[in-house]
């Protein structure tokens, strides 16, 4: 009779794999949460990378925590999304102020 003791360094693989996916989530969420988009650059290139390394996922843990960081890069991407056209929004509001000054002014110029 012959038990299996302890963790194969399969299961030990895959438990790492799975850990490396679920702080990437984290990692991302968090650079997202707090705008640094240069970390969040970072964090989408590291993620790319390491999934194409890592090839298809085939064990039912590591495919829920793959589910898991797309769900955190659909988000952190949402918000960057997000982030980008309220910039633009103020952009464009500041041009227009800055247009509208420039026309006050010169009718006040032309005014006095």
């Amino acid at each position: 009779m012959s038990a299996t003791v302890g963790k194969t360094s399969t299961d030990i693989e895959l438990r790492a794999r799975c850990q490396q996916w679920q702080k990437l989530a984290r990692l991302l969420t968090q650079a997202a949460d707090e705008q640094d988009w240069d970390q969040l650059r970072k964090l989408d290139m590291a993620m790319r990378q390491r999934l194409e390394q890592a090839g298809r996922a085939e064990e039912p843990s590591e495919q829920h925590a793959r589910r898991v960081l797309a769900e955190a890069h659909r988000q952190a991407l949402f918000q960057v999304v997000t982030a980008r056209d309220e910039l633009a929004n103020r952009m464009q509001k500041l041009r227009q102020d800055k247009e509208g000054l420039s026309a006050y002014e010169l009718t006040k110029l032309s005014g006095d």
